[in-house]
């Protein structure tokens, strides 16, 4: 049985997979899904589906249980710079390079609220939800630091990043600690830590290199990533630093499951550790590298042509919506009757472009 799941994102517009085996200390690639016109920006996960945002302007969603695409979202109009599962499993936000700020139902995928400018027009670059999932932080190259009421559907109020961060400008990306109290914001050659129960920044780490990747390694301690290569771990309570050389090339994506730390790099090269940063196997995907997310082992739901699968019925209501991948979806009605004779017909549903599902009727 394979220990966890690796999916990137990549610049040639792939999205890849692969399983780790801890028993034979080994990376084995399992999928490739070019679905994308333009490189993948961004990641997301919850459960058993797996949504990848594109310069394409399009999200697409993945059904990993049925190891297919599940639905695409084409309500933005640009590069889809974020993507964040609610903890819950009920929505997913995406925020995108003209500022536009999304909330998406997950199941029946209808967006619930827009807002056009969340950011004053200016690109929303990162999102980050509360572990409760009441409320979620965005980061916007207005330099500001938004919060955001999701049990109300409206921003709480903004900070101006300006006038706290030494470097607010070079500021990418949020990261909540488990404990929901205290949050991370980095960028440049800067990582701040900052809590919601004073409103402002707990410690300020200056490095030498800039930060290109920085993970919770516990509720104490931090794993960073650097544009040279190396990866440092700090004790947050007295800021030690111990550093340790894992890519020749800028870390692009760091991640921790259980004992296990997964690191990608821009030039492609995935590798896995343990806890004492010793390198336990590696694989080299042959792209660049732009997201990466961890996914726990999932039973994969095989498909028999005498059950129903794919689409339910609230997705067939909603089949119109442009929301939904222009492919076609077939739907297989299980049998009343052996005996009787099957006999196939096709259907036109009402849809933009018209879609055939084809439908097993009893005779």
């Amino acid at each position: 049985m394979k220990t966890f799941e690796i999916v990137i994102g990549t610049y040639e517009e792939f999205l890849v997979g692969y399983d780790f085996f801890d028993e034979q200390a080994r990376l084995v690639q399992n999928f490739a899904s070019h679905d994308h016109t333009a490189s993948l920006r961004t990641l997301a996960t919850c459960d058993h589906y797996v949504a990848s945002g594109g310069a394409d302007d399009r999200i697409i969603i993945y059904d990993f249980r049925l190891r297919k695409e599940h639905c695409m979202l084409s309500h933005h109009n640009s590069t889809i710079n974020c993507l964040e599962f609610t903890p819950n499993h009920s929505h997913i936000i995406s925020g995108s390079q003209d500022g536009v700020l999304a909330i998406t139902r997950v199941g029946n995928w209808q967006v619930e609220k827009i807002w056009d400018k969340a950011h004053k027009g200016s690109a929303t670059i990162d999102i980050a939800v509360h572990p409760t999932g009441k409320l979620a932080l965005t980061l916007g190259e207005d330099c500001t630091l938004r919060t955001w009421n999701l049990v109300k559907g409206r921003q709480a109020y903004a900070i101006n990043l300006r006038s706290k961060s030494k470097d607010a400008k070079s500021l990418s990306k949020i990261c909540w600690s488990v404990d929901g109290v205290r949050f991370i914001i980095f960028g440049g050659k800067y990582t701040e830590i900052w809590s919601i129960e004073t409103g402002g920044i707990l410690q300020v780490i200056e490095h030498e290199v800039k930060v290109t990747s920085c993970i919770w390694y516990t509720t104490k301690k931090i794993l960073i990533g650097y544009e040279d290569g190396n990866v440092c771990l700090v004790k947050l309570s007295t800021l030690k630093k111990t550093l340790h050389k894992v890519h020749e090339h800028r870390i692009k994506a760091l991640a921790k499951y259980n004992d296990w730390i997964i690191s990608g790099s821009s030039s492609g090269e995935i590798k896995v550790y343990n806890k004492a940063f010793e390198e336990v196997c590696k694989v080299n995907s042959g792209c660049r590298i732009t997201s990466m997310v961890i996914i726990e082992p999932i039973q994969i739901k095989k498909e028999n042509s005498e059950d129903i699968v794919a689409i339910e019925a609230d997705e067939l209501q909603e089949s119109n919506s442009p929301k939904y991948s222009t492919k076609k979806r077939k739907l297989q009605i299980k049998n009343r009757s052996e005996e009787k004779s099957e006999k196939i017909t096709e259907v036109n549903v009402p849809t933009k472009k018209k879609k055939k599902l084809k439908l097993i009727k009893d005779s």
